[in-house]
């Protein structure tokens, strides 16, 4: 699949941070944050973040977006709000002009999506159920209690409730036309169903929850699944909105009282509650982006889980990298899977000698179980005494291994988006890598990441193992800058972040990946000569966006306007 660049107009805030997490999931996605506000909370999480005129100056702010698109490659264009949605959707064209594709639905979309008082008609009109509802609070149809919505409301904010005629008189702005009014349910569960629309009308799967608990208006706690009724509801609902010229991501909400169902409310845009379907493998915007979908999350009978939301918190020191010119990368467990790809060859290796070797899934588990185990450098010695092997049997399966070339190689999913920026960014790119320099060099080869490096070193090749400083000054050479000017990435405490500080690195940044061959925990790492104030963990790649912001601040951004990260 192609790699992609998304840009996401207003996504400073919360609903910002919904989009960037799907986008995260995305594989080889480099995720841009376009806000009218300098500091901002997406900025940390984004790959890079522009400062934009305000939305009230919208010829501005349209052509800096369009500038930005062109000058960065933008593939793809989310709204994070409500507030930029019609002035994507009208200048369309000028974005696909420029190769660009804006996730937002056309303007008859928009416009039930904004005022629920014309969404609720259309649903009648189309014979969708929705409960009644009125412009009047005093209309004589209407009997209390009520509910009242404001017409261009979200969520459960400015909820009006009223329990009485006389109380509907009192009601401080009676038949003035922003609110619309419907009766109140005294129990009912509510959903809330997370989908997209392609540019072909296609609908991803639904990913349903019943909301279990909200706060402040957003949804912290939900309960995955929905009974059919509510589904053929949103699926009926949904497939008119894609002939009306739905696009994009969507939220639509659904409310069940036994084996009735309405439609509540509609979203033209992500919801912040997202996530919620995230974390349940529910992704509709790679859906959008590459036409797959995760597991569908709507039926009754599917397992049944629940998905919550809490704060979490990041502290983001200052390192003052700010002379920084160059980043120098490790490569196992930094930015190709290592044990993936020792057990790819396996996988090749055994294929290759089916007639001298165990049933696959045997051999397959047997090999897991020393990789994981940590004893990696004697996997085939290993092999030999368990299996029985001779000294020729051996030394024929090493050999079946080396030349073992797997398709493709298990590059982290965030590690094309991040190479890429920082080039753009006008960072030099190293990478300085152990083990023998004919598999280091098969997995570059494989892998195709060799290209984005400025200078490609092999330690054995030199001599200079990590942790010896050797090594690191060859790479500070072959860069053609001071150590001073460098940052090391990597994941062993050790070899790679004890070794660029010995050589001078300004700082090291310590990648934890899941599932990798070490488990550093830094704290302790006092008792080797570490400074940790010159190691900062990172659990992603893009974390370092919060500390790397350029080469020359504001030279990737478009003329006369500011770059943030």
């Amino acid at each position: 699949m192609k790699p992609h660049t998304a840009l996401i107009v207003c996504g400073g805030g919360f609903q910002g941070l919904s989009l960037i997490k799907a986008l995260r999931e995305v594989a080889g996605t480099r995720v841009l944050v376009l806000d009218t506000f300098e500091e901002n909370v997406a900025r940390y999480f984004a790959d890079a973040c522009f400062l934009a005129p305000p939305l009230s100056d919208a010829d501005r702010f349209l052509e800096y977006a369009l500038r930005l698109c062109q000058q960065e490659a933008v593939d793809t264009v989310f709204a994070a709000t409500n507030h930029e949605l019609d002035l994507l959707s009208r200048h369309r064209a000028a974005f696909t002009a420029l190769g660009t594709v804006v996730q937002v639905s056309a303007s008859t979309v928009l416009a039930l999506a904004a005022d629920k008082l014309k969404l609720y008609g259309w649903l009648t009109d189309e014979g969708l159920s929705c409960l009644p509802f009125f412009e009047n609070i005093l209309d004589p149809a209407a009997t209390p209690p009520f509910i009242g919505k404001r017409r261009d409301g979200w969520g459960g904010r400015n909820v009006q409730v009223v329990n009485s005629i006389a109380e509907a008189r009192s009601f401080s702005d009676p038949g003035k036309g922003a609110f619309v009014w419907q009766p109140l349910l005294p129990e009912f569960d509510e959903y809330s169903i997370d989908c997209a629309v392609d540019q072909r009308g296609r609908i991803s799967p639904l990913y349903c929850r019943r909301r279990i608990r909200t706060l402040g208006g957003f949804a912290i706690l939900g309960q995955t699944g929905a009974p059919d009724h509510v589904l053929n509801l949103a699926n009926s609902c949904l497939n008119r909105l894609a002939a009306l010229g739905a696009l994009g991501p969507l939220n639509l909400q659904i409310l069940r009282q036994g084996d009735a169902s309405w439609v509540s409310d509609l979203n033209a845009r992500v919801g912040t509650s997202m996530p919620l379907s995230l974390v349940a493998d529910g992704n509709p915007i790679e859906f959008l982006l590459n036409g797959v979908s995760g597991s569908a999350l709507g039926s009754a009978a599917g397992p049944r889980a629940r998905s919550l939301r809490y704060l979490s918190e990041r502290y983001v020191p200052d390192l003052q990298l700010d002379l920084v010119r160059g980043v120098v990368f490790d490569l196992d467990d930094t930015l190709l899977d290592q044990k993936a790809w020792i057990l790819a060859k396996l996988e090749l290796t055994w294929q290759s000698a089916t007639d001298r070797l165990p049933a696959h899934d045997h051999f397959m588990a047997l090999a897991l179980h020393i990789i994981e185990e940590g004893n990696r450098s004697h996997l085939f010695d290993a092999l030999a005494k368990e299996l029985g092997w001779e000294s020729l049997t051996r030394t024929s399966m090493i050999e079946s291994y080396r030349m073992a070339l797997p398709e493709s190689a298990p590059v982290y999913p965030d590690v094309l988006a991040t190479l890429t920026q920082l080039r753009r960014l006008g960072y030099k790119l190293g990478l300085l890598t152990d083990n023998p320099v004919a598999s280091q060099q098969q997995k570059l080869e494989v892998c195709g990441l060799g290209p984005l490096f400025d200078a490609l070193l092999f330690t054995s090749a030199l001599g200079a193992n990590k942790p010896d400083p050797k090594g690191f000054h060859a790479c500070s050479e072959a860069l053609g800058m001071s150590a001073g000017s460098l940052v090391m990435v990597g994941d062993n405490l050790f070899r790679d972040i004890l070794g660029s500080q010995s050589a001078g690195f300004r700082h090291g940044f310590l990648v934890r990946r899941k599932g990798s061959f070490f488990n550093f925990n830094p704290a302790l790492a006092r008792y080797a000569g570490l400074d940790l104030r010159q190691c900062t963990p990172v659990d992603e790649l893009s974390e370092l966006f919060a500390h790397l912001r350029g080469v020359s601040p504001g030279a990737s951004a478009p003329e006369s306007d500011t770059i943030v990260d």
